[in-house]
């Protein structure tokens, strides 16, 4: 995405930081007049001029100025700040509702997390903070620098040594920093995923004994970032410490009272200029430090800025303008894909499939691991549309389709078995907000999981990740509860049982019974024992399908299948040796 996505997402701001940037720069002016009044006072009673009270005045009144235009600016930009906040927020609320379901899979919750609280939360620096800091220690500098050499060319061009050593000190430390900022982000992208999937899954892992398994991902994030950040902390903090130095205020002040000494000592620098020197001196310095420390938060925060605006630029799927309802009386299979092609960039997914679920059947993917099934049962919910090709339902091209009114055709159990962070009874109740309790407990029946409900300290009143600490296998099936309870005629499970021990295996079994009866079913499963009763079996390879029939058949033909289905059965008889020998 180009930088100019940054802008635009400030754009409601930008009147208000400009008129805040100068607002800020008279305040900064006026708060130089103090300084200038001592030099000018001093002038005077060198001179045995007593009269310096309009000048005492002048200040006092550039002074309160400079306080009330410093807390109107503060007060302005923080009430802009709220303002932007609040609508990127919608905007982003409302962004999230539009996006394709393929998006939020493409991404775990910690990244989704991160824009929508911690880069909104980051602009408040940005908005709030860097134009009047910046601003306010930039337009002293200049104006300092200005009245020194309107004092003595010499001195100004003597004072400017520290700060031109420090700043080419600084820019050789900060070579690079354009690229650096935008990967230290993405690092910090991942590493909020990390740490959200391991507090997600530590549960689980904990209840199976397996807590390395979980934290292992989130430790190789932590190191790999430790890793990144050590190197550039490395490459800049020699140069950095030395540039600080350079422009510290006793290095200055070394300087002034040096060259200042001597040129004074000499008779070529009056008293007074040596003090306008000693006073301003420091000025240029402290300024410019505060400039050089605003730089880091004010780059972090653009980059926000156009994570923010890559978020609001996706592509969404598109809306017909006068969609079509599917007529689920109509003749021919539920689901027609034809000609169906899908690509991640440059990898291909799907290349041509051809694919019919027929009315009541359930039709079974498998194939090895990257052959495009999880791809192919995402496009009938439309995560994605295909790049080619058509998925119809009920002889209707789902792009022709209202999203909502295909979800009332059509609900799904993925992998990862979502539960929000609301009870187990609502969890269940999202598919049907209207259900009464009998219905939410018949399904959780249906499910094989309202025993396991029942036991819990609130029953289904107990909070997902509260009080109600569910294994992976248990997710699962309150997530088929809640699609059984949708009473969907077109189902589509993916992965069901891809990561359930033995025993939730049985139980999600059952529970699918349940479900696909009288159902149109898509389901993908690596454990091929769990489709042997399945109507149909499709076969893909690569994108393709390589084979399709019924279990027996396609065993009868000794093709990939047949590799599948007897690598399955090893590693089934493994595992039971395996738990045999441990007991």
């Amino acid at each position: 995405m180009s930088a100019s996505r940054a802008p635009s997402v400030l754009a409601p701001a930008r009147a208000t930081l400009i008129g805040c940037g100068v607002l800020t720069a008279v305040s900064a002016l006026a708060g130089m007049a103090p300084l200038i009044a001592v030099v000018e006072i001093s002038r005077r009673l060198l001179h045995g001029d007593t009269d310096v009270w309009p000048i005492i005045v002048v200040a006092l009144a550039a002074l309160a100025v400079k306080q009330l235009g410093t807390f109107g600016a503060g007060v302005l930009t923080h009430l802009a700040d709220i303002r932007v906040s609040f609508r990127i927020r919608r905007e982003l609320l409302g962004k999230l509702r539009r996006l394709p379901l393929g998006w939020f899979t493409d991404r775990n919750s910690g990244v989704v997390k991160k824009t929508v609280e911690d880069d909104v939360a980051a602009l408040h620096q940005l908005i709030a903070h860097s134009v009047v800091e910046v601003t306010a220690a930039a337009v002293p500098v200049v104006v300092a620098i200005g009245y020194l050499f309107a004092v003595d060319w010499r001195m100004a061009l003597i004072s400017l040594v520290p700060l031109v050593a420090g700043l080419v000190v600084y820019q050789r430390a900060m070579a690079g920093a354009g690229t650096k900022y935008p990967e230290f982000m993405t690092w910090l992208t991942r590493l909020s995923g990390a740490a959200v999937e391991f507090v997600n899954g530590i549960g689980v892992v904990k209840a199976f004994g397996t807590p390395g398994v979980a934290s292992r991902r989130f430790q190789e994030v932590s190191r790999n970032f430790a890793r990144f950040f050590l190197d550039w902390a490395k490459a800049t903090t020699r140069a950095s410490v030395i540039s600080e130095i350079l422009l510290s205020p006793p290095s200055v002040l070394v300087v002034m009272v040096g060259a200042g000494g001597a040129l004074t000592a000499a008779g070529w620098l009056p008293l007074t200029s040596f003090l306008a020197f000693l006073v301003f001196g420091t000025v240029t310095t402290a300024g410019l430090m505060t400039v050089m420390m605003s730089i880091h938060p004010l780059v972090t925060a653009l980059s926000v800025a156009r994570g923010i605006g890559e978020v609001l630029a996706a592509p969404e799927l598109p809306v017909p303008a006068s969609p079509i309802v599917p007529d689920p009386d109509a003749p021919g299979p539920v689901v027609r894909m034809r000609g169906v092609c899908f690509a991640y960039g440059d990898t291909v997914a799907l290349d041509g499939v051809d694919l019919d679920l027929e009315r009541g059947t359930v039709t079974a993917l498998t194939g090895p691991s990257g052959s495009g099934k999880s791809t192919l049962a995402r496009l009938l919910p439309r995560f994605d549309d295909p790049q080619r090709g058509s998925v119809e339902l009920y002889g209707s091209d789902l792009r022709d389709l209202d999203p909502a009114e295909l979800y009332r055709h059509v609900a799904f159990v993925f992998q990862d078995a979502a539960l929000l962070r609301m009870s187990i009874r609502d969890n269940i109740r999202l598919a049907r907000p209207d259900a009464c309790d009998a219905d939410v407990r018949a399904a959780a029946a249906q499910a094989q999981i309202l025993d396991r409900l029942d036991a819990l300290p609130r029953g289904l009143d107990s909070v997902a990740g509260e009080d109600a600490e569910l294994s992976g296998g248990e997710r699962q099936r309150v997530c088929i509860a809640r699609a059984i309870l949708a009473d969907r005629p077109v189902l589509v499970l993916d992965e069901a049982t891809a990561s359930a021990d033995p025993e939730n295996e049985a139980r999600i079994q059952d529970a699918l019974s349940e479900v696909a009866r009288g159902r149109t079913v898509l389901v993908i499963a690596h454990r091929l024992s769990t489709i042997r009763g399945a109507d149909q079996i499709v076969v893909l390879d690569e994108g393709r399908v390589a084979e399709r029939g019924r279990h027996e058949e396609l065993l009868a033909r000794q093709g990939l299948y047949t590799r599948l289905w007897e690598h399955d059965q090893r590693a089934r008889q493994d595992a039971a040796e395996r738990l045999e020998a441990g007991r």
